[in-house]
């Protein structure tokens, strides 16, 4: 398969599947919404344009097309590209919400592990496997860290996409998963002082973590591919 075979072919594919999860997104944003006892954020007056399913779509079928471009198709490629088409959905919901539904990261979750495990029997790469479990286990227990000391720092909901970030960028190479968190923590640091400084919020203003940390994964996936 050439090279623009694969980019239309993974984006003609990515697009399908962003276009399947968008209705699915909506329906578990707006269960999380339900749930959420924090009224302020749940009232909160965020437009809702129409262009928003088609950007959605559109950016799961570009970001992993560009993957394949450069990486050709493998099974390898699977848990990354699984991961960026999750975190497409969890970083609208994150921008316009402050959420990560719980459904839909436990199923992210399964997914990109599922999908782990599937290419380390077909290529047995159980040690590839075994090194990024650690590393999705280390992240997380980081995470939770923060999360216990101050919660204002680092959300809970944050804390459980912590494992499926961490695999799945931990499965190209740990130390994608280093630069990927990093990368989460500088973009969240700019868009703070941003904030600061056009006078829209303070040190205090709750940021979305979620949506740096699905930004900084993807262009470290793009990067390593």
């Amino acid at each position: 398969m050439t090279a623009g075979a694969d980019l239309v072919v993974g984006a003609v594919a990515g697009m399908a599947v962003g276009a399947a999860m968008v209705p699915v997104t909506r329906r578990q944003l707006a269960a999380a919404l339900a749930r959420s006892e924090d009224v302020v954020t749940a009232d909160a007056d965020i437009p809702s344009a129409n262009w928003h399913p088609a950007a959605l779509v559109l950016a799961s079928g570009l970001l992993p097309g560009l993957v394949l471009l450069r990486a050709g198709w493998s099974v390898i490629a699977l848990p990354p590209l699984l991961l960026l088409i999750g975190l497409v959905q969890l970083a609208y919901c994150d921008l316009t919400r402050f959420l990560l539904p719980k459904m839909m990261v436990h199923a992210l979750t399964a997914g990109v592990a599922g999908s782990a495990i599937l290419a380390a029997a077909l290529t047995d790469h159980w040690h590839r496997l075994a090194g990024a479990a650690l590393c999705g286990a280390g992240l997380f227990l980081v995470l939770f860290a923060i999360n216990l000391a101050n919660p204002a720092w680092i959300a809970f909901g944050d804390v459980r996409l912590s494992p499926a970030v961490g695999l799945g960028l931990a499965w190209i190479s740990p130390v994608a998963l280093f630069q990927g968190f990093m990368l989460a923590n500088v973009l969240a640091a700019v868009a703070g002082l941003v904030v600061i400084a056009t006078q829209r919020g303070t040190r205090k203003t709750a940021l979305p973590f979620g949506l740096f940390l699905a930004a900084a994964s993807a262009l470290i996936v793009l990067y390593w591919s």
